[in-house]
């Protein structure tokens, strides 16, 4: 009996041998033969063919992840720029460049109108889809004016922008972690502790999500500084009509002395208050000193 029993055990491990041999896979082996784990539902050549595709990222190494990081990641870059256009007719141009943003599908985030004695401006804050950007400064160079000042400039926050996903995707990993615990948490302190462990974690991700949107906009959308100027044309510092002769420059300067003094003067009225309180206070330290006299 014992013999024969020794025979069954030795035809069983023999049979799981063959099995594994044929079927290509590893198994992991315990104490018993029926221990031994497989993937049922694998084809038979799915091992057959992982094995050189295993063996060649092995071989490849870092390589391969490269490639694959490469492909898979999409480099996040911020595109802006400044430009300074001197134009003749300035309503006009602002007016075409309106319509030009229009057309590339961006809008105006910022406007400000500047007026000086010889001049007047247009500083346009101007955001542009990424893909349309250099389209649109193409079609502003192409109008009328002179370019005066240009500047491109790009920033790559790729790293940037893959560190706060990884973050997120932490705190994420960590929040359901806390959110199970807090299913089989017995005491009230347990809870109290994970609770605030919970509302922690939701106010970093929250402001993680932030910072996420906020960098795939400056991404998505490139943003241009634009300076719409007109210069009077008839305005010559050199030209002789706006030479002044010392005479005039005198005459100037008197005049521009006397409204000075006029201004103070109106200034000296304005704080009587304060004179009222200077006269009080002599005339209590005159008393004073009269008193120490006598």
């Amino acid at each position: 009996m014992r013999k024969i029993s020794v025979f069954a055990f030795a035809m069983i491990f023999a049979a799981c041998q063959s099995q594994s041999g044929e079927n290509g896979s590893f198994g992991i082996y315990t104490a018993d033969c029926e221990d031994v784990c497989y993937d049922e539902e694998m084809p038979v050549m799915a091992s057959a063919k992982a094995a050189p595709m295993m063996r060649n990222s092995m071989a490849t190494g870092g390589q391969l992840e490269a490639a694959i990081e490469q492909n898979v990641t999409e480099r996040k870059l911020i595109k802006n720029g400044s430009m300074t256009l001197v134009v003749d007719n300035l309503e006009q141009t602002r007016s075409e460049v309106l319509n030009l943003i229009e057309k590339h599908g961006g809008y105006v985030s910022n406007e400000q109108y500047s007026s000086w004695e010889h001049s007047s401006a247009y500083n346009l804050t101007v955001r542009i889809p990424c893909g349309n950007f250099d389209s649109f400064v193409a079609d502003v160079e192409a109008g009328k004016g002179k370019i005066e000042s240009k500047s491109m400039y790009i920033n790559d926050v790729t790293a940037e922008y893959i560190d706060l996903e990884t973050r997120l995707d932490t705190k994420r990993s960590y929040l359901k972690r806390y959110k199970e615990l807090l299913k089989s948490a017995k005491s009230v302190q347990e809870i109290v502790s994970i609770e605030d462990k919970i509302r922690s974690l939701e106010e970093e991700i929250d402001s993680t999500v932030g910072q996420l949107k906020y960098l795939s906009n400056q991404v998505d959308y490139s943003t241009l500084h634009l300076n719409i100027r007109h210069d009077d044309a008839n305005y010559d510092p050199h030209h002789p009509e706006h030479n002044q002769s010392v005479a005039q420059r005198l005459w100037q300067s008197l005049r521009s002395g006397f409204r000075g003094l006029v201004d103070f003067v109106f200034f000296l009225v304005r704080i009587w208050p304060a004179w009222v309180i200077i006269l009080l206070v002599l005339g209590v330290i005159r008393r004073a000193k009269r008193k120490n006299e006598d």
